[in-house]
């Protein structure tokens, strides 16, 4: 008998199954449990251990300008042509601005890392609450800095909160410097921090295990009375001309879907060149997964055909 992949099994359970144990998960965590940010960090970081990528693919614990860093590059050097230059890519992880790391991120990367034959980078930037804005997107600024002196062909990628964090970081660095990152990849990314943005006015609780009060909750330790309307929280309401190349992408179940749309528009309004991709019913999170879901390994590969595209 054929065996059964992982990701259909993950569709074959009824809908009440799924909207009730997404139900119980968050009534475990936050009103049981009562999980803080700093417990959901060891939890995810111990998980992530579980599954760490590509065995082809170096995991290296450095820093860059101070900001605690992972490397990752293939073991056994780069496969691309003798002379041709390799991308170099930051990855800003995702996690509400309060948890996540370059262990969560890992498999993705790694991934990344073999598809492209190129370095990434995942910056340990600091976390909320402790550390609220600006202090996480500082980090991020500021590895850009260390790996611009490295390279002309950066790209900076993020995913969920980390998206923000990437698009924002990606605006100032260009905006302090005068100087270009080549792309930005974007995936699922969380762009609009208000309490009443689209994405909280509707409800996907039913395939998701966080929901509004959860955005609303994450959103509040990492601004701390900065306005969601500040421009380096907002990055859809700056001027976005120096932006050369976006590779944007969500899907249609998930919660952040609104802010994929909003972003689209807004790219378009500024006719800014992107390439925007939809996953019909992929779960929040799925690129974190290239080796266990297809829709994850679907994004490695569109994103990376597209750095390719634009290097060619």
């Amino acid at each position: 008998m054929k065996p059964t992949k992982v990701s259909k099994l993950l569709w074959s359970f009824p809908k009440r199954f799924l909207r009730v144990s997404h139900q119980l998960g968050r009534v475990v965590r936050r009103d049981v449990v009562g999980m803080t940010p700093e417990q959901i960090r060891v939890s995810l970081d111990g998980l992530a251990r579980l599954y760490p990528g590509h065995f082809n693919v170096v995991f290296e614990r450095t820093s860059l300008n101070g900001v605690p860093c992972a490397k990752l590059y293939s073991r056994h050097g780069s496969r691309t042509l003798t002379g041709q230059r390799s991308p170099v890519l930051v990855l800003v992880h995702g996690g509400g601005f309060a948890f996540g790391s370059a262990l969560t991120h890992r498999a993705f990367a790694s991934a990344l890392v073999e598809e492209l034959q190129c370095e990434v980078w995942m910056p340990e930037y600091r976390l909320a609450p402790e550390y609220p804005f600006p202090a996480p997107l500082e980090d991020v600024i500021i590895a850009l800095d260390g790996l611009s002196a490295q390279s002309d062909d950066v790209w900076v990628l993020g995913d969920s909160a980390g998206g923000n964090l990437a698009l924002s970081a990606a605006l100032e660095w260009m905006n302090r410097t005068g100087k270009r990152i080549e792309g930005v990849g974007l995936f699922s990314p969380w762009l609009d921090l208000r309490s009443n943005s689209n994405s909280n006015l509707q409800s996907h609780t039913d395939v998701s295990p966080f929901e509004r009060l959860d955005m609303v909750e994450y959103a509040s330790h990492y601004l701390q009375g900065t306005g969601a309307e500040d421009p380096m929280v907002a990055p859809l309401d700056q001027a976005l001309n120096n932006l050369s190349h976006v590779y944007i992408e969500a899907s249609k179940a998930e919660y952040l879907h609104p802010d994929y749309q909003l972003a689209c528009d807004v790219f378009q309004s500024q006719g800014i060149k992107f390439v925007a991709r939809e996953e019909t019913r992929a779960l929040h999170g799925w690129q974190l997964f290239p080796d266990v879901l297809p829709e994850a390994k679907r994004s490695v590969q569109a994103f990376s055909s597209y750095v390719q595209a634009v290097r060619n």
